[in-house]
């Protein structure tokens, strides 16, 4: 199981500098070809689709690295072991938003698969950009997951002061965050 957290950390990593590299390529490009008098006209799609690729796929590293917004003073409030049951049922609930984004997300890449939908711009099929969601809540489903394993085994000891848990996950496991 560690190989396959070592290989999802390289994997969100690399996308994403690979994607935003990319974008950045693409939209550097773009303002070049429109000062000297040009337009590139698949420019603006392609940094559109990029966008929500690097979205989904750094929400997953934002769920991993405990980035996401969260409002801490009602839980600093009550004993660490309720604070943990208060994470975890927080961890289940984003488990089922993420579900839900991934089971109706799937349903539209397969409608748009069978009326073979294509993006007007770069003539794409339109499913390829919509298969970020499921892809990204995918990713996001095994980290909260991990996080919630994480939690229940680590359960009687103490909630390090301003520590992710997915920090602790990370370096338990011999990575670095």
């Amino acid at each position: 199981m560690n190989k396959f957290f070592q290989f999802l950390d390289k994997f969100e990593e690399y996308a994403l500098a690979i994607l935003m590299g990319t974008m950045a390529i693409v939209v550097f490009l773009q303002v070049i070809f429109r000062m000297t008098g040009g337009s590139l006209t698949w420019s603006e799609e392609t940094s559109r689709y990029l966008t929500v690729w690097i979205t989904f796929i750094g929400a997953s590293l934002g769920v991993k690295r405990g980035a996401h917004i969260g409002v801490e003073a009602f839980t600093m409030l009550i004993p660490e072991k309720a604070r943990k049951v208060i994470i975890i049922l927080g961890y289940l609930i984003c488990i089922f938003f993420c579900g839900v984004v991934f089971v109706y997300s799937i349903g539209i890449i397969q409608k748009q698969m069978m009326y073979g939908q294509i993006s007007p711009a770069m003539r794409i099929p339109m499913w390829w950009p919509y298969a970020a969601m499921p892809v990204g809540s995918g990713l996001m489903i095994i980290r909260y997951l991990s996080s919630i394993a994480h939690m229940i085994r680590n359960f009687n000891e103490p909630i390090a002061q301003g520590t992710v848990t997915s920090e602790i996950i990370s370096k338990e496991e011999g990575g670095n965050v």
